[in-house]
């Protein structure tokens, strides 16, 4: 029973004590840093209040949200990559960067995706043709010779016999690279993300030259070259489907529709993103990023011989 005093019931005495309001409970400690936790992140470190001892639910979540990034920040920065060339790098420059993913790794997720489903996907065969029946593979270059071994002993000849070291020793190696074609192929496309990944600083520097006048940091430029090569990367998908497609005269005309458009893609989103980054008219864009494409392409084809000498000089 309860005794009534006014308008208000009072326990008895002997009735158990009620639980303490919410705000009288103990504030949770950050399991990282020993911070008072009172929202889901901790003020001081960061870290998100997470339990020690996960479900398996919980921990597929999390995984998710960290690696595949299911969070929404992927398909929101993919959509302003795609529709608004150049504004994804004006929100980062301009602070507002909590609600898209960072430039590195909007990068590798993009050439991960790219480099991927290069390696899975078929790779086309090239035949050069000699004249023959036997047939010899390089990569994806098929050679049709007379007899087995033709090429490879007459750049063994090469070798033995070359009118300069240079050229004995290139030929020693070209010869070990037909014997051993497919652990070649292997190489350059395991050190092919590794020469990207170079050349974006590279790309980075010829804009910082190019805009020089705009008198920007360098890591302004960084951004905008990270932004650029995640586009490129997603734009050069279509130039893989094509190896799905049969081997036939309309599979060939699908193959030559998918890079035009790829590339064309990739050329005016350059010109778009120049403009909107650094400002000017839309014919200055378009000549300064013909000058910054063709200077990049001379150095990508500088390190694409680079990393070829590099795999055939350590690894044969």
């Amino acid at each position: 029973m309860t005794e009534r005093r006014g308008q208000l019931e009072v326990p008895p005495a002997d009735a158990p004590a009620l639980a303490p309001p919410p705000a009288t409970v103990a504030v949770a400690s950050c399991l990282n840093c020993g911070s008072a936790m009172e929202q889901q992140f901790c003020p001081a470190c960061g870290q998100a209040a997470t339990d020690p001892d996960p479900t398996l639910r919980e921990l597929v979540d999390e995984l998710a949200a960290e690696f595949l990034l299911w969070d929404g920040k992927l398909l929101s920065t993919f959509r302003l990559l795609f529709t608004r060339p150049g504004e994804l790098t004006r929100e980062y420059l301009a602070g507002r960067r909590v609600r898209y993913i960072s430039p590195l790794k909007l990068y590798l997720t993009c050439s991960v995706m790219f480099f991927l489903l290069r390696a899975v996907l078929p790779e086309p065969a090239v035949v050069v043709r000699t004249g023959g029946v036997v047939t010899t593979q390089i990569g994806g270059v098929v050679l049709e010779e007379d007899e087995a071994g033709q090429a490879e002993r007459a750049l063994d000849s090469l070798g033995r016999s070359g009118s300069s070291a240079i050229g004995r020793a290139a030929g020693q190696r070209l010869g070990n690279v037909l014997r051993h074609q497919k652990e070649f192929a292997a190489s350059m496309r395991e050190n092919t993300p590794r020469m990207m990944f170079v050349l974006v600083p590279l790309f980075a520097a010829l804009t910082a030259l190019l805009f020089r006048s705009r008198r920007l940091h360098y890591p302004k430029h960084l951004t905008f070259a990270l932004h650029a090569h995640a586009f490129l990367f997603l734009a050069l998908i279509p130039t893989l489907l094509p190896r799905l497609a049969p081997k036939t005269a309309l599979g060939g005309v699908v193959s030559a529709i998918a890079v035009v458009l790829s590339f064309g893609a990739i050329a005016i989103h350059l010109v778009l993103a120049v403009r909107r980054v650094y400002g000017g008219t839309l014919r200055g864009a378009a000549t300064r990023s013909a000058i910054l494409a063709a200077s990049y392409f001379a150095c990508f084809t500088v390190a694409l011989l680079a990393t070829v000498a590099i795999v055939m000089a350590v690894q044969f």
